[in-house]
């Protein structure tokens, strides 16, 4: 039986803004082994979903454990490996070596990402946990699913000041054939506080 994807939330990114994207479990674990230690397809169609035609801004693990560029989208990766090059890597002239600006070398370069991205794009800082440490100052919107279970992992998201964010909307979802844990996504944005109860 082909599975009913959820609605899209009323929410699209802008040009030029900057969304922060994160699957965690209550625990705070958001990977095990360079891989997502769960499996919920819903939240993989939504992430495509939502991203698609925007600017990916991941570090090089992320990019290694996809193994390819996501089609549809830019992609930028920062790494401090200085050598480090991905095989190809998606813009909006196709696959191929990477083009120019493709590849940050330091957080500072993230301060350049805005002149990178291509026209019309929004940036969707995807991880991982030093992606989003380095990033969540720039973003305005978080889009969090909220794994509902305490999961074992070896990498977690960073510290995050709740108060200083305001709920905007939540779907939870339940566990099924394709989602072995059930959820909760969320939409944050800057603000005051306004209820609802802040990933833990």
């Amino acid at each position: 039986m082909q599975e009913k994807e959820i609605d899209t939330p009323p929410d699209k990114p802008i040009p030029g803004s900057w969304t922060l994207v994160v699957a965690m479990a209550r625990n705070g674990v958001i990977g095990r082994g360079g891989s997502l230690p769960w499996k919920l397809r819903s939240d993989l169609q939504r992430f495509k979903r939502m991203t698609m035609g925007h600017c990916l801004l991941m570090g090089r693990k992320t990019y290694e454990s996809i193994g390819r560029p996501l089609p549809g989208r830019q992609t930028l990766v920062l790494t401090r490996q200085r050598a480090w090059m991905p095989g190809e890597v998606e813009s909006s002239q196709g696959g191929g070596r990477p083009s120019p600006g493709t590849v940050l070398r330091s957080v500072g370069e993230l301060a350049e990402v805005d002149g990178r991205v291509e026209p019309g794009r929004a940036v969707m800082v995807v991880g991982g946990a030093e992606v989003y440490r380095a990033a969540l100052d720039r973003c305005a919107t978080l889009w969090v699913t909220r794994v509902e279970a305490d999961v074992t992992g070896d990498t977690y998201f960073p510290p995050i000041d709740w108060s200083r964010w305001k709920l905007d909307s939540q779907e939870a979802v339940a566990a099924g054939p394709d989602d072995e844990l059930p959820s909760v996504f969320q939409i944050w944005r800057r603000g005051e506080p306004a209820g609802g109860s802040a990933p833990r």
